[in-house]
């Protein structure tokens, strides 16, 4: 695919009308995981884009993620999140082994966010385990409970750390309901039909 077939504008991104409340919140917080676990942001220029679209071609990727684009792309993906404010990208280590790309994003910003009742501070995660055999072992649940308490502590005013995996996707839905998100609704976001899924801050918890 050349570079004049593709586009590294977002499909999901808002950017007309914004509250100037969601515009005050700035961009997503880089956030500090503990345990094993540590996130650093994705950098095009270190390989990142390549680390991304080699696990975007694995079959258990792209059967969710349908993003199985050529490094280009990812590199000019990750370069506009990162001069946005809407999306954070992420790459997730467990022992200084890459496992996981992560997207961090405010839900406002989001198509997410014309679904349920978003407050201007509120985060989304998606998530890609990369290597087949770092799947089904508990890794993706116990990196998502590691982020989303690294998330709340890096941004105080987030009220939730909202997920939107495809409502297919059976063992997304019971990874994340492990770590503590609850089910909201299953939506039709035009590219995809989501189970969005909520983790409250512990204190907002009823």
């Amino acid at each position: 695919m050349s570079a004049e077939t593709w586009s590294a504008e977002s499909f999901r991104e808002l950017t007309d009308g914004l509250d100037p409340a969601v515009v005050v919140a700035g961009p997503p917080p880089v956030p500090e995981l503990g345990g094993p676990w540590r996130v650093r942001v994705a950098d095009p220029g270190a390989g990142d884009a390549k680390v991304v679209a080699d696990w975007m071609a694995l079959p258990h990727v792209d059967l969710f993620w349908e993003q199985n684009w050529p490094v280009e792309r990812w590199d000019a993906v990750l370069r506009r999140q990162l001069a946005g404010e809407c999306t954070l990208p992420l790459i997730a280590t467990r022992d200084g082994v890459d496992l996981a790309y992560l997207e961090v994003y405010r839900t406002p910003r989001d198509v997410v966010g014309r679904y349920y009742p978003a407050e201007a501070y509120d985060l989304g995660v998606h998530i890609a385990v990369g290597p087949l055999e770092a799947t089904d072992r508990g890794l993706g649940r116990e990196l998502m409970a590691a982020l989303v308490e690294g998330l709340f502590a890096a941004d105080p005013r987030c009220a939730r750390v909202v997920a939107d995996p495809d409502a297919r996707h059976a063992m997304a839905r019971r990874m994340f309901a492990a770590a503590g998100f609850e089910p909201l609704a299953e939506v039709e976001l035009g590219h995809k039909c989501a189970a969005l899924m909520s983790h409250p801050r512990p204190a907002l918890r009823a």
